[in-house]
């Protein structure tokens, strides 16, 4: 029977070789992605914000350009405009601006490296200036039993403001036939990392972000892309 010395001797030999195989691996398949992969730019634009304007407030574009880095890394850059507006408890309130924004994209799977299909991951950094109009706001005081009433309502002028925030992302490109159109579809949960606002006010519609107070949004993206490359 072997005694532990030589037990442990041969697991770290047989440890050493595993990592030893799999650093190659992951080396041959990273220079097969190099060497093969495509330096794909693609143009894509957003389906699913035109359609929502006809049923909302919400009414805008989004687009973006990817190219591709290095293997598995995409870089993206982002821009939009939006104009939409936030009528709930008293406030009435629009928005609208542009947004713009860049980051990159991780390929999970790639389907074929020669076409750019596949499932991927990503984050983003965005920005948006634009025009804010407080139409409407409640006036409140305290009442003589301690409680909080709506004594009447005010207006602000227009006012440049903007905010910025953070994305994380998951997608999926799909090549529609032999075609140099794709589909693509991104799922977005947003944090808001700051805010000039007005007066105080938070920004209750944003563009490109979303609305509401919360510091946290979801949104979708839908749509195609064009391969130039």
């Amino acid at each position: 029977m072997m005694n532990l010395k030589k037990i442990c001797l041969l697991f770290t030999i047989l440890l050493h070789s595993s990592v030893v195989l799999g650093q190659k691996k992951a080396e041959a398949d990273s220079l097969s992605i190099d060497n093969n992969g495509k330096k794909h730019l693609f143009v894509g634009v957003d389906l699913f914000a035109p359609a929502l304007s006809f049923f909302s407030d919400k009414k805008g574009m989004n687009a973006y350009v990817s190219f591709r880095i290095k293997g598995r890394w995409t870089g993206v850059a982002e821009f939009g405009y939006e104009k939409n507006i936030y009528d709930d408890i008293g406030w009435n309130v629009e928005g609208k601006g542009f947004s713009i924004g860049a980051g990159v994209n991780y390929m999970i799977t790639n389907m074929d490296t020669d076409n750019g299909e596949g499932f991927y991951i990503g984050g983003r950094l965005m920005y948006s200036p634009f025009i804010q109009t407080v139409r409407s706001y409640p006036l409140t005081s305290i009442d003589g039993d301690g409680k909080l009433q709506v004594i009447g309502y005010g207006s602000l002028p227009s006012a440049n403001v903007g905010s910025g925030w953070a994305e994380l992302l998951g997608g999926a490109k799909v090549q529609l036939g032999k075609t140099p159109f794709y589909l693509d579809i991104m799922v977005r949960p947003k944090v808001q990392l700051f805010s000039q606002k007005q007066d105080g006010i938070d920004n209750l519609v944003i563009p490109g972000y979303g609305k509401d107070r919360g510091a946290f949004q979801i949104s979708f993206f839908w749509g195609v892309s064009y391969r130039i490359f």
